[in-house]
């Protein structure tokens, strides 16, 4: 009984340390292009030590170090000022998707206003999906563009610079890979929602969800550092109730509304925070990696077994060959 409770107070604990650790990247979002502590004390000693070691130039050594601070005095600046609309980014991510979700409920007022049976509704209709379309995809563009350039600034934050791609094709393959098993977890958790099981079918629909989210927050962290799709999934599986507990605030949010398009943008505006959230606390988890599982007493649960078994069978059908 004693172990039960203590399996039971783990799950717990991990679950709420993972909801906490969401909410990390709203907190430093007002900092995150602030260069990191360790940093600013390296690069405060590689100074010092510069100054020191002047005292023993020569005087046209000392000129030639002068020309050389000169040529690059003007580069920090523009990379300084690049840093400085990083939050700007995340704001005017957060209005775009907030505007979107504006102008669907604006487009269902008139139609619900002028009635479902008339030709002024249907001409407003069809007004709306030939505006919101154009909208909507411009949006996700942009969208895709600013969490990239978030992550970026959060790797900064945090000390650490991505990684470069030593294999493009096998990281174009582990792209691919993802997507599709992404989206045949989106599917399970779709058919969960649908079951006419009042308490079990949305709560398991709410579990793959958060996830998912959780997944789809730490992959550009552990895609920068080199983190097969496998590997990321086992994470997740092995601390399954952290990442519960990380992506239940996204999924309560992006659940509020049963229009896919504006849950859509709901997640758009939220998403950001998420990555900054993944990278600051991205360390202590992918030492689940190293072997260090010695605190989690809790068994894995292999949550994505189905959806990597139907795309392994699908790339064995398409591609001759799993990927």
């Amino acid at each position: 009984m004693g172990g039960l409770t203590d399996i039971l107070f783990s799950i717990c604990a991990e679950y709420f340390r993972g909801l906490f650790c969401s909410l990390q990247g709203f907190l430093v979002l007002h900092k995150i292009d602030n260069p990191p502590v360790s940093s600013s004390v390296t690069e405060h000693r590689r100074q010092q030590q510069q100054k020191s070691t002047t005292s023993f130039q020569t005087v046209l050594e000392k000129r030639r170090q002068q020309e050389l601070e000169k040529r690059c005095s003007k580069p920090p600046q523009t990379e300084q000022i690049n840093k400085v609309s990083t939050p700007k980014r995340i704001i005017r991510c957060v209005c775009a998707n907030i505007a979107s979700v504006l102008l669907v409920l604006s487009i269902a007022f008139f139609v619900k206003f002028a009635g479902q049976n008339t030709l002024f509704s249907s001409f407003v209709s069809c007004l709306g999906s030939f505006v919101l379309i154009p909208v909507l995809i411009v949006v996700r563009l942009l969208s895709i563009l600013w969490f990239a350039d978030v992550a970026g600034a959060a790797l900064r934050f945090r000390g650490q610079t991505g990684q470069k791609i030593p294999d493009y094709a096998r990281a174009a393959s582990d792209f691919v890979h993802a997507i599709i098993v992404e989206l045949v977890f989106l599917f399970q958790a779709m058919l969960f929602f649908s079951i006419n099981l009042p308490i079990i079918s949305s709560s398991l629909g709410f579990v793959y969800m958060a996830l998912l989210n959780s997944l789809y927050s730490f992959d550009y962290i552990w895609m920068s550092n080199g983190v097969n799709l496998n590997s990321r999934i086992a994470l997740i599986e092995r601390r399954w109730p952290f990442h519960l507990g990380f992506g239940t605030i996204l999924t309560i949010a992006t659940n509020y509304s049963s229009n896919f398009i504006i849950s859509g943008c709901i997640f758009g505006a939220l998403f950001p925070f998420f990555i900054v959230s993944s990278c600051l606390v991205d360390t202590e988890i992918l030492s689940t990696l190293k072997g260090n599982n010695n605190k989690l007493n809790f068994p894995a649960i292999p949550f994505y077994c189905i959806a990597q078994n139907i795309t392994n069978k699908l790339s064995l059908a398409i591609f001759g060959r799993f990927f």
